[in-house]
């Protein structure tokens, strides 16, 4: 590895703490899925009817922002008063997370040597952008040097003040005595990172890499108005998601959710924090839970 790339590795060493939740950016942003026209101007519903004896609600976040662009709406404080349990995708208390999460960051054995010479091409010419080689992955895993390119791309005044929804909503629910859920184990979010840990993959992400910048720059504002169809519209470009990565990703996971949100509703009310690309569409978790029965509606204020 060059003493540049070391430099540039070296310095991002923060970057990669944070790396699951800027992998799962474009999991969790990027459905290509129809529009509703029941998909009002709001990332907070409400769930109510089907037997609840207390409404719960369902939140669409974005996992990372420039600290400069982050905010907790003024809308959710009311209703973190009014629930028992914040349930999050993940267990983000799980204590092994961090050591697995080290695990999926170091090289891949052997993959540059198992790689067809195309795409080594590729790859190569796709990392000069980034004054890099193929060179790299000696030293990080494909995931690595993703999560590493996708803060980049975020253009943060510090990146040190980068904001997670998720941690920040765990706070709020710490000083409020909340109850803490999850709808994954950190065991089955890193099989899923796991299984695309690959060349392909990370092709595809570099491809992408160059319009990630103003993608971004374009989610965060439309994402501040809170216009869910403009949103899902905006996330629809397939540059950002195969198809396949879209059925394991958004659709699977959604339609496994989806099984476990009644009983943890029934249990007593309960705020569901997911990323925002979960919500809308066909398959999303707003339709899907009206067509459980549920009363779903949006919270303006």
């Amino acid at each position: 590895m060059t003493n540049r790339n070391r430099k540039h590795t070296g310095k991002l060493n923060y970057l990669l703490k944070i790396s699951i939740p800027l992998y799962l950016f474009f999991i969790c942003f990027s459905p290509r899925t129809s529009l509703h026209a029941q998909e009002a101007r709001s990332l907070l519903w409400k769930i109510s009817g089907n037997q609840l004896r207390a409404p719960s609600y369902l939140l669409g976040t974005m996992h990372l922002v420039c600290g400069e662009d982050f905010e907790i709406p003024a809308k959710l404080k009311p209703v973190l008063k009014n629930v028992h349990t914040i349930t999050f995708e993940a267990d983000i208390t799980a204590m092994d997370g961090a050591s697995q999460l080290m695990e999926l960051m170091k090289p891949v054995p052997g993959i540059w040597e198992k790689t067809p010479e195309a795409q080594r091409k590729a790859l190569d010419s796709l990392l000069k952008d980034y004054q890099l080689t193929p060179e790299v992955l000696k030293y990080m895993s494909p995931f690595g040097l993703t999560s590493v390119l996708t803060m980049k791309a975020f253009n943060c005044a510090d990146t040190s003040e980068a904001k997670m929804m998720e941690k920040e909503l765990y706070n709020l629910a710490v000083d409020d005595s909340l109850q803490i859920d999850h709808l994954e184990s950190v065991d089955f979010q890193m099989q899923m990172i796991r299984s695309m840990n690959t060349i392909d993959e990370l092709l595809t992400t570099l491809r992408g890499m160059k319009e990630a910048p103003h993608f971004i720059k374009d989610l965060v504002q439309v994402y501040k108005t809170e216009d869910l169809p403009h949103l899902t519209s905006l996330m629809s470009d397939p540059a950002f998601m195969s198809t396949l990565q879209q059925t394991r990703l958004l659709k699977e996971r959604n339609e496994n959710w989806i099984q476990l949100l009644p009983g943890k509703m029934k249990k007593g009310a309960t705020l569901f924090a997911v990323g925002a690309g979960h919500l809308g569409g066909k398959s999303g978790l707003i339709q899907l839970l009206k067509d459980k029965g549920y009363t779903v509606t949006p919270v303006f204020e």
